[in-house]
């Protein structure tokens, strides 16, 4: 091989490798080292419970080692299209799961909403298998009802009366009494024990995966996300209309 062509050669693959080297840095390297997220588009700031737009997100490469816990990747983002902001997110940050509202259980004040303690001497009854993010339908029991622990509700709205010591049941549903909730699809954001823990689920050892037959704890702490206008609703109900809370989920 003449000399030339063998310098040509040299010269040729030498190039080539720090074109190969360039383009891995550049692009393949960059690729197997990093992640597509969503981030927040520069210059933009979503507030909290403000609705994500597409027009305020965008998908970037991020290097991995700098992800933060939880990340929502570019797969998910119509996931988070239309969802609510759970915190202020502000521009060139990455989105992750913690900082979305998945559930609703962030109080919007714009519609006058708090997280809003049920004091227990307000319920009559509610599920012992009741957990958090649970909605639940709230019913009024008349106190003169609860006053004989003998007397309850039955189900499909029927009243279970005691008189005399001889139990009637009324049967006939078109005339028997209508249970209708005075509030419905009401979000549960704290479901906790006497000891401030929040009670949830437990699978039976050697059972069907069902996380309600068991629980950590007894619920003693009930917090709603309520309005002003809705809890209001509930204190005049239990105060003034000398009622208790029969609650219930679907």
């Amino acid at each position: 091989m003449r000399p030339s062509i063998k310098i040509a050669l040299a010269v040729f693959i030498g190039l080539s490798a720090m074109g190969l080297n360039v383009l891995w840095d550049l692009y393949f390297g960059k690729k197997l080292e990093s992640a597509e997220v969503l981030v927040v588009k520069a210059g933009e700031e979503i507030g909290k419970k403000e609705m994500i737009t597409r027009d305020k997100i965008a998908v970037e490469l991020r290097d991995k080692k700098d992800l933060v816990e939880g990340v929502i990747y570019a797969q998910d983002y119509s996931k988070v299209v239309g969802k609510d902001a759970g915190q202020l997110l502000i521009g060139n940050s990455m989105i992750s799961e913690s900082m979305i509202d998945w559930d609703e259980l962030v109080p919007d004040p714009d519609k006058d909403e708090a997280i809003r303690p049920i004091p227990t001497d307000w319920i009559y009854a509610k599920p012992g298998s009741l957990r958090r993010k649970d909605r639940v339908d709230i019913y009024l029991v008349p106190n003169s009802l609860t006053k004989d622990e003998t007397q309850d509700l039955i189900e499909e709205g029927t009243v279970r009366e005691v008189k005399d010591d001889e139990e009637k049941v009324t049967e006939d549903k078109e005339t028997a009494p209508q249970l209708k909730p005075i509030l419905e699809n009401i979000p549960v954001v704290y479901a906790k024990d006497g000891a401030n823990n929040e009670v949830v689920g437990v699978k039976p050892e050697g059972q069907a995966d069902d996380k309600r037959l068991n629980a950590t704890g007894q619920i003693t702490e009930l917090e709603l996300l309520l309005t002003n206008e809705q809890f209001y609703t509930l204190y005049d109900s239990v105060l003034y209309k000398k009622s208790k809370l029969y609650i219930t989920y679907n």
